[in-house]
């Protein structure tokens, strides 16, 4: 009999966010190499919606949690909630961090209170802690919040990256306009710390008026931002809502440097965002500000720019970008969409996560 996994998710089965896209492409990704794995949500199930009181609550699930060879608890409310399991199961639990949840509460609290508030809630501490301990191994996104870990006192042993995939078939290499219509797009959400205010100040000092800007993702939340770039830019940007997939491959190939213009923090620093290796596989040159390990990777392959965060420097860069010729950018691109290729694709990640899998589970059972 093969190996089985209980994947448990802090979301309801119908979840779009990021969150549940990668906890859904790791199981897929372990079903592909012969591992099952089955789905516990927690939000379809009433004991366990309310995370202070899930550890409590899982214990009913006992039975069930002792059927499967390891548990893969999905972020911090799903690590927490088989803290008292944790002595009478069968294999070990894989806990998926999911980036700094104490970084991101503590961000999260400082914009919410307009910056008196710059401390992690008590709630996630406790959450957070619980699930460390008693995770048998740790998954992180990205080298910078690994080496945090480590050095606040998880063995490295114990720690391994896996980071955010992309579909190379679905997100394909688009050709390069001659002359794009927007020299700058950004496609994804508008949350503060996605640094959308930040692009905003920047393309402000911006005076070329041949310099266009796309945005793309808006949701009726979003719709104070949009009103701003509409207001303050005009013809300048074009601004799109959230749309299906062939619409946007047709906006990305109108498009010069696809753009993550997030600011520093230490919730940025510890991330690694999903959007970075679309963006790649689309074959455009990405531009990063210089807060996190996406800078790194865009220095190895010279497939975009790297900019320090503020808006003056991102304005400087982005009149500096502007002048560069399509064959150019047409050339960062390429070297863009082999980066995805050697580093993003699911069928890469998915046979390193496989083998961290079963190195876990024989470490376990020998009692390494």
């Amino acid at each position: 009999m093969g190996l089985a996994g209980l994947v448990i998710s802090q979301a309801d089965a119908k979840d779009t966010s990021a969150y549940s896209h990668r906890v859904n492409k790791l199981a897929e990704c372990l079903e592909q190499r012969g591992i099952r794995c089955d789905f516990l949500y927690m939000e379809d199930s009433p004991p366990l919606k309310v995370e202070t009181a899930a550890s409590l609550s899982m214990v009913l699930w006992l039975r069930t949690l002792r059927k499967y060879d390891f548990i893969y608890a999905g972020c911090e409310g799903a690590g927490q909630s088989v803290f008292l399991c944790r002595p009478f199961l069968k294999g070990p639990i894989l806990y998926d961090i999911h980036g700094d949840v104490l970084a991101q509460s503590a961000l999260a609290r400082e914009i919410e209170s307009g910056g008196r508030i710059t401390t992690t809630s008590l709630r996630v501490r406790i959450e957070a802690a619980m699930a460390l301990a008693c995770a048998d191994h740790v998954i992180t996104v990205c080298k910078p919040h690994t080496e945090t870990l480590v050095r606040e006192g998880t063995p490295a042993d114990r720690v391994s990256i896996i980071r955010n995939g992309v579909d190379l078939e679905l997100f394909q290499q688009q050709p390069f306009p001659e002359r794009p219509k927007y020299t700058f797009a950004y496609i994804g959400a508008f949350q503060n710390w996605q640094g959308i205010d930040n692009l905003a100040r920047a393309f402000e000092l911006v005076r070329n008026p041949e310099i266009k800007l796309l945005l793309v993702g808006f949701s009726p939340a979003d719709s104070a931002v949009k009103q701003t770039f509409a207001e303050k830019f005009g013809a300048r940007v074009e601004l799109v809502d959230r749309t299906d997939r062939l619409t946007l491959v047709n906006l990305v190939k109108n498009a010069g440097v696809l753009m993550i213009p997030r600011t520093a923090h230490p919730a940025v620093k510890h991330a690694f965002p999903t959007k970075f290796a679309e963006y790649a596989a689309m074959g455009r040159p990405i531009w990063v500000n210089d807060v996190d390990e996406t800078a790194d990777f865009v220095r190895r392959y010279d497939c975009g720019f790297v900019s320090d965060p503020s808006p003056e420097a991102m304005a400087r860069g982005m009149d500096h970008v502007a002048a560069l010729t399509a064959t150019e950018l047409a050339a960062m691109g390429n070297r863009a969409r082999r980066m995805a290729e050697e580093n993003f694709s699911w069928t890469i990640i998915g046979d390193a996560y496989a083998e961290l899998v079963r190195t876990v589970l024989d470490r376990y059972h020998t009692g390494a």
